[in-house]
């Protein structure tokens, strides 16, 4: 399974204060921006943590 974003906190890539961080630092591109949300490819993630430690909303987080 892979990270889940939550919509209701992330507010979008021009609305984060980090510009989409989360998007640009995954080295797997399992992040990618559509229509200015982050979307998961789920295939491609590994849930490494990288986007979660580094989203400024805490909108990214593991499954349970």
């Amino acid at each position: 399974m892979a990270i889940i974003i939550d919509t209701n906190i992330c507010n979008g890539v021009e609305a984060c204060s980090s510009n989409g961080l989360c998007i640009e630092i995954c080295a797997l591109n399992a992040l990618e921006n559509v229509d200015g949300r982050p979307v998961v490819d789920e295939e491609k993630c590994p849930e490494c943590g990288l986007c979660i430690m580094n989203c400024p909303n805490e909108a990214i987080s593991k499954p349970q």
